[in-house]
């Protein structure tokens, strides 16, 4: 046996030998180009969202939401409508008034010196109110928002209520001058309407007198209101 055979594999073993090793690195050649080319394209996915607003979102926004405390702040009106309502204010409100005395004020000069078109403005209140305050002349939604004007400027609870049914749309105020919340609507009625004093009325109240004026008047969804008072302040 010559040395070539003793001292090494033969030649087919060394061939096959080459071949497996080609093999082994066209294997790992194909897991770096799989690697590399996954990166690459993650990479383009997060420069298309992030230029389309879809990447992390910033830290403001990702920050845990905050609870409402439930307490809400007191409503501001706008400057024009604050003077617009300070100057009446100091027409119809004198020192020592109760607030049951200065919603009465608010509600007779509302009911008073606004003159009823049956028409408004009615996409925002505040610009409703500043009308109504200065051009003195609207509807419904008018006597309403002046009256919120005024109350809020007063520093009197109020709240806005809106006729649930009905062909026509009907607003008013809910009122809190301390003792409890009562029905509010500045706004004249028709004389051919039953007289009723809507200053401060009960549920009862104002149910009443929609049984007998018919027209869906004052129903609202109590749902949407806090608990009203019982107690009759206003005689109807």
């Amino acid at each position: 046996m010559s040395e070539g055979r003793t001292s090494g594999a033969s030649p087919r073993a060394r061939r096959r030998r080459r071949r497996q090793i080609r093999q082994i690195k066209c294997f790992l050649l194909a897991i770096i180009l799989m690697v590399a080319l996954g990166a690459y394209m993650s990479a383009g996915i997060e420069r298309r969202q992030t230029a389309a607003g879809l990447g992390a979102p910033p830290a403001a926004l990702a920050a845990p939401l905050e609870v409402p405390s439930g307490e809400e702040e007191p409503e501001e009106l706008d400057r024009e409508l604050e003077q617009a309502a300070s100057e009446v204010l100091s027409e119809i409100i004198t020192e020592g008034m109760t607030p049951l005395e200065q919603a009465r004020a608010v509600f007779d000069y509302t009911h008073d010196k606004i003159r009823y078109t049956g028409k408004s403005d009615k996409s925002d209140w505040q610009a409703g109110a500043c009308t109504g305050l200065t051009a003195r002349e609207g509807d419904c939604f008018t006597y309403y928002a002046v009256s919120r004007a005024l109350l809020t400027a007063l520093g009197i609870e109020n709240l806005p209520v809106e006729r649930v049914g009905g062909e026509t749309h009907h607003y008013w105020n809910l009122v809190n001058c301390g003792d409890g919340w009562y029905h509010f609507d500045a706004c004249p009625r028709s004389s051919r309407l039953p007289s009723f004093c809507s200053f401060m009325v009960t549920d009862r109240q104002v149910a009443d007198f929609t049984a007998e004026a018919g027209r869906c008047y004052y129903d609202f969804d109590g749902s949407l209101l806090p608990e009203r008072a019982v107690d009759i302040i206003t005689e109807s």
